[in-house]
């Protein structure tokens, strides 16, 4: 499977075909990926939140993450299942930092340059 590469901005941009489809925020280490499964969230805060039902392993403990609600807090942050649409809604209010160009919109994954 070839991986393609791309940056808009501070934005980095993975394309693994119908696999996977990653932004990553090169100024807040923020990420959003696409997977066929599902979609998962990393926020600048330390924070995920994944739209599948899923086990995390932390400090050698597994924890379940089985319906929408469902989190698991540690020192660096929150991870918890919410809804697909529920995330992007996040994501669109807390991948860029404040002042930052937007290249991506998250509601609708229209793209713009910056002028």
């Amino acid at each position: 499977m070839e991986e393609i590469r791309t940056t808009i901005n501070d934005i980095l941009i993975i394309n693994q075909g119908n696999y996977l489809f990653e932004f990553i925020n090169l100024k807040n280490n923020a990420g959003l990926s696409i997977m066929v499964n599902g979609l998962q969230y990393y926020d600048p805060f330390g924070n995920s939140m994944i739209s599948y039902p899923t086990a995390l392993v932390m400090d050698d403990k597994v924890y379940s993450l089985k319906k929408i609600g469902d989190e698991v807090k540690t020192p660096s942050g929150t991870s918890i299942l919410l809804p697909f649409d529920q995330i992007l809604e996040i994501a669109s209010k807390t991948f860029y930092e404040d002042g930052q160009f937007r290249p991506i919109d998250f509601l609708t994954f229209n793209t713009t340059k910056e002028k």
